[in-house]
C-alpha cells in the first residue's frame, strides 16, 4: 500500500499574492463603507489607524510563516502552548469564516445593485445571498473546481481597477484633506469605539499562514514575496481611497443627503466613489468585477470553514464523523454545515453593518490567539525585537477584542454560541470513545453535559437576546463547558490509541491485511485498474488480466478535496470501510476466477497524477481506465482524468479505455 497523502509545494509567491488578496484585500469593498457609516468625515483617520495595525500585523505574519513552515495560523501556533486554545482557535475561525461567506455574498449583491426590494418580507440581497450560498455549497459537493485561476484574474482585475479609481481620485486629495474632520470630535471612547468598528480589514490575514504547509522552499522567501505586495497595495490604496471618500457630495453619502439619516452606500461605497471620479459606466463594470471577487470570497470562506472542521476531526477534537469523505472526497457533514450555517446567518442579520459586528469578534479572536501563543512560546526562534513587537500588537487585539464584547452583544452570543458548541462537541468526542477509561455513567453526565450546555446557550440567545444581562449566564455556561473539556484532555491520548477489549486486526479480520493474492498462473504482466468499485469496470479486467496471463492490480484511491490548516495525518486502510468492503469482494472474486491479485491504497488530492505515480512506481504494463458517465459540466469544473493521465503517461505503459 502506498499512500500519496503528502501536499505538494507547488505554491509561488505569484500564487499566493493574489490568493492572499482575494481573502485580505476583499474587505476594503465593504470597510470603507462601514468606516464612513460610523465615523462619517473623520473616517480617514481611522482607516489609516487601521493601516498602521495592519502593517504591524503583517510583518508579525511573516514572521509566523517563516516559524510554521507545514502550515501555520492559529491552530498550529497554539497548538504549541495548549491543544484547548487550538481548538478555540480554530472554532474562533469556524465564526469568522461564516461571516465572511455571509457578509461577502450580501455585499455581492450590494455591488450589483439589488437593494431596495424585499419579498415574503425579507430583503431581497439577503434571500439571493442565502440561495447563492446554499448553490456555492452544492457545486463543493463535487470537489475541488477548477476555479483558481478564475479567481486569480478576479483578483487582479480587482487591483488593476482599484488602481484607475486611485488613479483618478488623486487630483482631488488635496481638497478632500480639507473636509477631513478631527477624529476627536465626539471624545476619546467614541474614537475608540470607531476604530474597533472597522478592525475586520484585517480578516484574511490568518490565510497565508494557512498556505505554508504548500508554499513552495524556502517557505519565508515565498511568503514574503506574497505578502508584502498585497499589504502595500491594501495601505496605499485604502487611504487615497478612504480620503477620496470625504469629499464625495452629501446626496451620494447620506439618504436624501440629509446627515442626519444612515449612510446610503455602506455595502458598495467603491462603486459610488468609482462613478463620482472616473464615471458611471466604469463604474457599473467595475461592479461586476466587485462582486465576482466577493463571491469567489464565499467559496473561499465555505472551503476553509470545511477544511478547519475536516481538520478538527482528523485531530479527534470533534466527532469523526465529521471527516467522512463523499465520492468526490468532500466531507459530508462539514460541508451541509458551511453552507446551512452562513445562509442562514444571512437571512438573521440581512444588514452589512450588522454581520460586520459579528465578523470582528471571529478575526480579532484567531489574530489575538496566534499573536498570544507565538510572542509567548520561548521555544520558537524569535529575536527579542519581534517578540515583544508582537507582545504589544497582542495587547492591543485583546483591547479591541474587549471593546467589541461590550459594544456588540450579538457579536458577543455569536461568539459564545459557537465555543460552546465546539467545545460540547470536542467534549462529547472525548468521553464517547470506548477507549477512555472512565465508567458509563460519568460517560452520560459528561454527554447530557454537553447537550444541556448547547440548549441554554441558544434559549438564553432568542429569549434574553442582545441585553447585557444575558452575558453573565452564557459566560458561566461556556466556563463550565471549557472546564469540562480540560478536565477530560487527560484521557485526549487514548483517542489515538485502540481500545483495550479490542481484538488484534489480524485476529479480527485475517484476510484484509492480505494485499497479494496468488494466481493459477505465473503472471506476465501487470494491469493497473484504478476504480472505488464499478463492477463492469471489474470485471472486464478481470477478463482482460486472465485472457493475458496477467496480474491484475487494483488501485483505489481515497480522493481528499480539502487540504487540512496544518499537518494532519490522511485516512488510512484501516478506517477507509469502503474501500475494506471492496478489497474483501475483490479478493473472492479474484480467487474464484483464479487471477493474481495486487491491491493498492492511496489517499491524494489530484487524482491523474496518483494514477501516474502508482503506475511508474508498481511497473505497470497496461493501464486500465473506465469513462466517466459526468457531463460537460463536470469536466469544466473539474478536468478529464482520462485525458490527464493520457498526457502525461510514459511510453512504456499502455493505456486501455473502457466504456
Amino acid at each position: 500500500m502506498l499512500t500519496t497523502g503528502e501536499r505538494p509545494r507547488e505554491l509561488r509567491w505569484y500564487h499566493a499574492g493574489p490568493m492572499l488578496f482575494g481573502d485580505w484585500g476583499t474587505s476594503r469593498l465593504y470597510v470603507l463603507g462601514l468606516a464612513f457609516a460610523f465615523t462619517a468625515r473623520a473616517s480617514f483617520w481611522y482607516v489609516a489607524a487601521m493601516c498602521l495595525l495592519m502593517i504591524g500585523v503583517g510583518w508579525s505574519y511573516e514572521i509566523i510563516c517563516r516559524l510554521f513552515p507545514d502550515g501555520g495560523g492559529v491552530y498550529s501556533s497554539a497548538q504549541r502552548r495548549s491543544q484547548l486554545l487550538a481548538v478555540i482557535g480554530g472554532l474562533l475561525l469556524c465564526a469568522d469564516y461564516v461571516v465572511t461567506a455571509s457578509l461577502s455574498c450580501l455585499d455581492a449583491f450590494h455591488y450589483l445593485g439589488l437593494t431596495g426590494y424585499s419579498l415574503f418580507g425579507l430583503p431581497v440581497d439577503a434571500l439571493a445571498a442565502a440561495v447563492t450560498i446554499l448553490l456555492i455549497g452544492w457545486l463543493n459537493y463535487f470537489g475541488p473546481t477548477k476555479t483558481g485561476s478564475i479567481a486569480m484574474l478576479v483578483a487582479l482585475a480587482t487591483v488593476v481597477l482599484t488602481l484607475v479609481i486611485g488613479v483618478a481620485c488623486i487630483p482631488h486629495l488635496g481638497h478632500a484633506f480639507s473636509m477631513v474632520e478631527s477624529p476627536l470630535a465626539h471624545g476619546a471612547r467614541q474614537s475608540w469605539i470607531g476604530f474597533t468598528e472597522i478592525v475586520l480589514a484585517l480578516s484574511g490575514v490568518e490565510a497565508i499562514a494557512n498556505m505554508t504547509g504548500i508554499m513552495v522552499q524556502p517557505v519565508e522567501k515565498t511568503a514574503r514575496k506574497a505578502i508584502v505586495p498585497v499589504l502595500i497595495e491594501i495601505v496605499v490604496m485604502n487611504l487615497i481611497l478612504a480620503l477620496a471618500m470625504t469629499s464625495l457630495p452629501d446626496a451620494d453619502l447620506f439618504v436624501g443627503g440629509d446627515h442626519s439619516k444612515p449612510t446610503a452606500h455602506t455595502g458598495d461605497m467603491l462603486k459610488v466613489i468609482a462613478a463620482h471620479y472616473v464615471s458611471p459606466g466604469f463604474a457599473a463594470v467595475s461592479s461586476v468585477v466587485f462582486a465576482a471577487l466577493l463571491l469567489s470570497a464565499v467559496n473561499t470562506a465555505i472551503g476553509a470553514l470545511v477544511s478547519t472542521q475536516f481538520m478538527l476531526s482528523r485531530d479527534k477534537e470533534l466527532p469523526q464523523s465529521l471527516a467522512r469523505l463523499n465520492r468526490f472526497g468532500m466531507p459530508k457533514i462539514p460541508l451541509i454545515v458551511a453552507a446551512i450555517i452562513p445562509a442562514a446567518i444571512v437571512l438573521l442579520f440581512p444588514n452589512v453593518e450588522k454581520l460586520a459586528g459579528l465578523y470582528a469578534i471571529g478575526v480579532v479572536g484567531a489574530i489575538s490567539i496566534t499573536l498570544a501563543t507565538t510572542s509567548t512560546n520561548r521555544e520558537l526562534a524569535l529575536k527579542l525585537g519581534e517578540r515583544g513587537f508582537m507582545l504589544v500588537l497582542t495587547m492591543i487585539m485583546l483591547a479591541i477584542g474587549f471593546t467589541i464584547c461590550i459594544e456588540k452583544p450579538a457579536a458577543r452570543s455569536f461568539a459564545l454560541i459557537v465555543l460552546v458548541s465546539g467545545l460540547a462537541g470536542r467534549l462529547v468526542t472525548i468521553v464517547s470513545n470506548k477507549a477512555v477509561p472512565i465508567s458509563r455513567n460519568t460517560r452520560v453526565a459528561y454527554t447530557s453535559l454537553a447537550g444541556l450546555a448547547v440548549a441554554a446557550e441558544l434559549a438564553i440567545a432568542l429569549i434574553m437576546g442582545d441585553d447585557w444581562k444575558a452575558f453573565i449566564p452564557s459566560s458561566a455556561i461556556a466556563l463550565i463547558i471549557g472546564y469540562a473539556s480540560y478536565e477530560t484532555q487527560k484521557y485526549r491520548a487514548a483517542l489515538f490509541e485502540p481500545a483495550a477489549h479490542a481484538p488484534a486486526a489480524a485476529e479480527a479480520a485475517p484476510l484484509k491485511p492480505k494485499m497479494v493474492l496468488k494466481g493459477e498462473y505465473a503472471p506476465k504482466e501487470r494491469i493497473m485498474v484504478p476504480t472505488t468499485g464499478n463492477p463492469k469496470l471489474i470485471d472486464f479486467a478481470m477478463k482482460e488480466a486472465k485472457n493475458r496471463q496477467a496480474e491484475l492490480d487494483i488501485l483505489f484511491i481515497r480522493h481528499i478535496a480539502v487540504t487540512p490548516m496544518g499537518p494532519t495525518a490522511p485516512p488510512t486502510l484501516s478506517e477507509d470501510e469502503d474501500a475494506l468492503d471492496l478489497f474483501d469482494r475483490l479478493r473472492a472474486q479474484a480467487t474464484a476466477a483464479g487471477v493474481p491479485l495486487r491491491l493498492l491504497y492511496g489517499v491524494a488530492r489530484d487524482i491523474p497524477e496518483a494514477i501516474l505515480d502508482m503506475a511508474v512506481t508498481h511497473g505497470a504494463d497496461l493501464l486500465l481506465l473506465g469513462t466517466t458517465r459526468r457531463g460537460s459540466l463536470w469536466k469544466a469544473m473539474k478536468g478529464d482524468v482520462i485525458q490527464a493521465v493520457a498526457e502525461q503517461l510514459p511510453e512504456r505503459i499502455g493505456l486501455l479505455i473502457h466504456a
